[in-house]
């Protein structure tokens, strides 16, 4: 079930401590972006969103999206050089904050038992809204044109109804140029009984959804 929406602002500090999914959107009513947050330390879905709501998050999910908006806008970026020019610059943390105010969005969540449900729970809450050109990394990259990279992206298999992909297709689809190494390490702290030396391919909608968790953000 979800939340109520409600202004970023006011909700996030609010926001319950447990692992869930959150989403935010613009007060026209469109969906721009699909979050999770793990335990956290057992502050689940409010921490994740504090860290947005402090400005930390400058380079990440939510906060990179909300940044890289806020800094094609001719009006906020000329707000900031006001204050440059007027001898009084601010930390890049005081940029990522303002960017959230200054799109003014507002957010709900779904709460979840566990992080492995909130993984699973983002990964078709993407799913289902990616055609809607969210601001998600991973939604970004979707478009019509037949490019090498998304001829690499057709699922190989059909797995539980799910469309597996392999380490590689996710490598590319994550903008990794390492040959897979991040990916790989990322699955093996998540799924650590995983047989060592042995193929992760086809991934499940699980070890996909958790990897995009914590490398596309």
């Amino acid at each position: 079930m979800w939340s109520d929406w409600k202004s970023f602002e006011i909700a996030a500090p609010h926001a319950p401590l447990v692992p869930g999914v959150y989403q935010m959107r613009k007060r026209d009513g469109l969906i721009v972006y699909v979050g999770m947050a793990g335990e956290r330390r057992g502050q689940g879905i409010r921490g994740r969103l504090s860290i947005y709501r402090r400005g930390k998050g400058a380079v990440s999910g939510f906060g990179e999206a909300a940044l890289d908006r806020a800094l094609a806008d001719a009006a906020f970026v000329e707000k900031h050089l006001e204050d440059v020019r007027a001898g009084n610059p601010v930390r890049a943390s005081i940029w990522a904050q303002d960017a959230i105010r200054w799109l003014d969005v507002e957010v709900r969540w779904a709460e979840c038992e566990t992080g492995a449900d909130a993984l699973s729970l983002e990964s078709e809450a993407v799913e289902v809204l990616r055609a809607h050109e969210i601001w998600n990394r991973v939604a970004s990259r979707s478009s019509g044109t037949v490019t090498r990279e998304s001829a690499l992206l057709e699922p190989i298999t059909n797995v539980g109804g799910f469309d597996a992909v392999t380490v590689a297709q996710l490598t590319l689809e994550l903008d990794r140029t390492d040959g897979g190494k991040a990916v790989r390490r990322v699955l093996r702290e998540g799924f650590p009984d995983h047989p060592r030396g042995s193929s992760w391919d086809p991934l499940s909608a699980a070890q996909v959804a958790h990897v995009r968790s914590r490398l596309a953000r």
